[in-house]
């Protein structure tokens, strides 16, 4: 089975990430980014980081084991 992908949002008023958005593609992940974000509005998230998650891992807990493959962080005002 091939590996999945997800985006996380990471905000200062929440305890932990939350999982945004799932796909097998890497390339939908780095689409559905962009759009999200397109207008500056990032749902009250402060960072995003797309996570590569593999089939005998847990997407609610992959923050906790593996590195994000890449983070967008949201521009000061």
């Amino acid at each position: 089975m091939a590996d999945r992908y997800a985006i996380k949002g990471y905000a200062e008023s929440l305890d932990g990430p939350v999982t945004l958005y799932e796909s097998d593609s890497y390339d939908d992940c780095a689409r559905w980014q962009s759009l999200y974000t397109r207008f500056g509005d990032w749902g009250g998230y402060d960072v995003l980081a797309l996570f590569e998650i593999a089939p005998d891992q847990s997407t609610l807990m992959i923050h906790l084991t593996d590195s994000p493959i890449i983070t967008w962080e949201r521009e000061s005002a």
